[in-house]
């Protein structure tokens, strides 16, 4: 009964959301979904997992409400004030040319470090193991220390693809191109999470473009597919890198053997509340980090800064539980660093500074705002795995998008026939305001 009536509670959440902001995806309302779905598939027991303490349950209840409470202030906003919701966007302020041009950068500049990545790959393993051994090519930690992050500009790419797609009638075919070479790096980087990110941060930017979410068949759809997809792909990477958890512990999971391919993805989505659990109880802790896990992006300018100064071990330690795993919740970090007082403040800072920027994108839609609002919206989906709201990545996607979308802004309007349909409610276009 428990698990019907999270995953009903997570449905509700979304709908509440539509009939109050004209949006499924606003951070609470994606926050609630997720981490009520995930606990309601945790407490169906179709994998036998240490049962959760009182402390992580605290742990689990204090952090969603500190999320939650830090969403309410800047979504208030919308709730005392629906007619912001009626401004029209300021996508029609951006000259097309410029944001070509400044795509065709990144893609070149995508490539590059996609070239650096198998250049590092070679040196450290050689690449044939790719293709005859590729679980131990997972083994070999791959990202390229700094440069790497000419690498990730592929996700960005996609991301920056898919809005620039879902934008314009007309878009140039080479930005297919750029899309397909974005998605194929991802199987290179063994990561499974890489091509979650791209997914993902692209759906959310395609619906944050609409000027008023309809429910229609081709909505319907366009989420089962994106779900079809994401799941086609993460089975396909777990035969490949022979991480089916069906194979290695079936002792742990109460799946029949014809449907036992669910279970990685069922231990994905609900594996880490255990986890967190043992890390709460893990007496070898040590001393807190005080911000190395939290402040990710400053620790790692200072470890390029200072002599001998080097940041935490992002990769968090095995826990039997009974199945060895390793990621705890968006939570554990916060914890690591500051203990019970980072589950209850950090959590409040993140959903406030989420909501914020949510808040200004429904108000005032620019493509900075409405790139940002989607990476931030994944982080928001991916908070019941990992942390990704305060990575160095995540940041560095935000100021490459700033970047492009403050060149790519034009000096006079463009005509609006250019615009797909539904992106403005009509053809009258409204100037005021700042551009961001």
């Amino acid at each position: 009964m428990l698990a019907v009536s999270l995953i009903l509670l997570a449905g509700l959440a979304c709908f509440v959301s539509w009939k109050l902001f004209g949006d499924f995806f606003s951070p609470p309302a994606i926050f609630i979904f997720f981490w009520c779905f995930s606990l309601g598939f945790f407490f169906m027991n179709l994998v036998q997992y240490n049962p959760l303490s009182a402390t992580c349950l605290l742990a689990i209840a204090l952090g969603g409400f500190s999320f939650l409470a830090g969403c309410f202030f800047p979504m208030s906003q919308l709730i005392l004030k629906p007619g912001l919701l009626n401004n029209r966007p300021r996508f029609h302020l951006y000259d097309k040319v410029r944001f070509e041009k400044g795509m065709m950068v990144l893609f070149a500049l995508g490539v590059v470090g996609f070239l650096i990545q198998v250049y590092h790959l070679q040196t450290q393993i050689g690449f044939r193991n790719f293709l005859t051994n590729p679980q131990a090519v997972r083994e070999v930690h791959s990202n390229v220390k700094y440069l790497g992050f000419f690498n990730i500009l592929n996700l960005a790419n996609f991301a920056i693809g898919s809005i620039y797609f879902f934008l314009y009638r007309k878009p140039r075919k080479w930005v297919v191109f750029m899309v397909i070479w974005a998605i194929i790096t991802t199987f290179i980087s063994t990561d499974r999470t890489r091509f979650f990110y791209a997914v993902i941060w692209s759906f959310y930017n395609i619906f944050y473009l609409r000027h008023r979410i309809v429910l229609k068949m081709k909505t319907l759809m366009l989420g089962v597919g994106t779900l079809v997809l994401l799941m086609v792909f993460f089975l396909l990477v777990a035969v490949v890198y022979k991480k089916q958890a069906y194979d290695h512990n079936q002792i742990y999971i109460n799946l029949p053997k014809e449907v036992g391919f669910l279970a990685d993805p069922y231990i994905y989505l609900t594996g880490s509340y255990p986890v967190l659990d043992a890390f709460l109880d893990d007496q070898e802790q040590g001393e807190p980090l005080w911000g190395k896990h939290t402040f990710e992006p400053l620790v790692k300018v200072m470890e390029a800064l200072i002599p001998n100064f080097k940041r935490a071990e992002l990769v968090g330690r095995f826990y039997p539980v009974p199945l060895e795993l390793n990621v705890g919740t968006f939570l554990q970090p916060f914890f690591y660093d500051f203990g019970w007082a980072g589950i209850a403040i950090i959590p409040f800072a993140i959903g406030w500074f989420f909501s914020w920027v949510y808040v200004r994108m429904r108000k005032s839609k620019s493509l900075f705002l409405v790139y940002t609002s989607g990476v931030l919206a994944f982080c928001t989906t991916i908070s019941i795995f990992v942390n990704h709201c305060t990575q160095a990545a995540t940041w560095f996607f935000i100021i490459v998008g700033w970047l492009l979308f403050s060149y790519a802004k034009g000096n006079e309007e463009t005509d609006l026939n250019q615009f797909r349909e539904g992106i403005y409610p009509d053809q009258a276009v409204d100037t005021s305001s700042s551009f961001y």
